[in-house]
């Protein structure tokens, strides 16, 4: 390739991830879809925003089998048609299960992509380059979740069906994809190597308990606290957008600090992950201005994005490449995720919370329990060590 054909194919692989992070871009919308369709209950509405996560966790499954019968650049292109309908199709949609039924294709289309796109830029760069590359897409797809956000959140001051405009990014990202991203072989079932571990760290159950826990009450704060600020009545379903945006500017942050501060801190990067989410979920319990819930939401931001990183390299001993333990904890990341409007529901039920405030009172509550039992751990480890 020529340096400007390089130049047109990276490019293009980039703007496909920003697709990735671009689902939850609708959490704003909540109270106004709750309006428009008066008889469907809360916790169906909420889940148009984490339903994506249940059929994106399908289409991982799915992705590399159907790589190997159609090649790399093809499966990618079926994922990125099915985010183009599924993203635009709501602009015209009046049926809630209808609705839901986008939302579903949507998360399907992403997972068909999303877990293919570091082979292809692993394919097509070498060394330095690849590793730059890498790193830009993880920085396109938090771009891409704020750009979305930020955009679905102003056009729903028109209507709930306007805000899915913002989708039209899917609509440049097919097209140069199938221009400028050359035909790449089949992918080819991967061989074990040396270097890749083919057992399951003892502690697995121990990590995908964890996860589920933290993304649980993560997700949780995202689906309802638009639903919050209206009903609170100091914010509006743009405002409420902030906060997500917020979120993901958050997340981009955490991201980027993760490296240095576990090199520092090891393990204890948890203490500083659940401080945050802990300071993030009082800052919204107590709020009553738009300002201090973006605070909240930034913190969340941080504290996920500290907190999932680690967990991957956990279940990664020593760097072997342990796909079946990091398949999982994806697992249990989107499991969390789809099933969390209906685990808000049964613990406000079962606990009789009444408020939403007091959800985010027991948020506060569960990564407080966290932060402790892990400093308390990382005591233990340093008076053994002095020992």
């Amino acid at each position: 390739m020529t340096k400007q054909q390089q130049v047109l194919t990276k490019l293009s692989i980039l703007l496909v991830s920003v697709i990735t992070a671009s689902a939850p871009a609708i959490n704003a919308n909540i109270p106004v879809l709750a309006k428009a369709f008066p008889s469907v209950p809360l916790a169906q509405i909420e889940l148009l925003t984490t339903i994506p996560s249940l059929f994106l966790l399908i289409a991982i499954l799915l992705s590399n089998w159907v790589a190997r019968k159609i090649g790399l650049k093809q499966t990618v292109l079926v994922g990125v048609a099915i985010t183009v309908i599924a993203g635009l199709a709501p602009i015209m949609i009046t049926s809630f299960p209808l609705l839901m039924l986008s939302r579903a294709a949507f998360g399907f289309g992403v997972g068909l992509f999303n877990s293919l796109l570091v082979s292809i830029i692993s394919y097509f760069f070498q060394g330095s380059e690849r590793s730059q590359t890498l790193g830009f897409q993880s920085t396109f797809e938090g771009l891409g979740g704020v750009l979305v956000t930020f955009i679905a959140g102003q056009l729903v001051r028109f209507n709930w069906h306007m805000s899915f405009w913002a989708y039209v990014i899917t609509v440049p990202a097919f097209v140069m994809f199938a221009l400028f991203v050359p035909r790449i072989p089949k992918a080819q079932p991967q061989q074990k190597t040396a270097q890749q571990s083919s057992h399951l760290p003892k502690a697995i159950f121990g990590y995908l308990i964890l996860t589920f826990v933290v993304i649980t009450f993560y997700m949780i704060m995202g689906i309802k606290v638009p639903t919050l600020m209206v009903s609170a009545g100091y914010g509006t379903a743009t405002s409420a957008s902030y906060v997500i945006l917020a979120l993901s500017l958050g997340a981009i942050l955490g991201g980027l600090l993760f490296g240095r501060l576990f090199t520092c801190l090891k393990d204890r990067i948890l203490i500083v992950a659940f401080t945050a989410l802990t300071l993030a979920m009082v800052a919204i319990a107590v709020s009553n201005a738009t300002w201090l819930t973006v605070i909240g939401g930034f913190l969340t931001g941080i504290g996920a994005r500290l907190f999932f990183p680690w967990v991957l390299n956990a279940v990664n001993l020593e760097g072997s490449g342990n796909t079946l333990a990091t398949s999982l904890i994806l697992i249990a990341y989107n499991l969390a995720g789809s099933l969390s409007p209906y685990t808000a529901l049964l613990l406000q039920n079962s606990l009789h919370i009444a408020s939403i405030q007091n959800l985010f009172w027991l948020n506060t509550l569960v990564f407080v329990i966290l932060a402790v039992v892990f400093a308390f751990i990382s005591w233990r480890r340093s008076a053994n060590v002095a020992k």
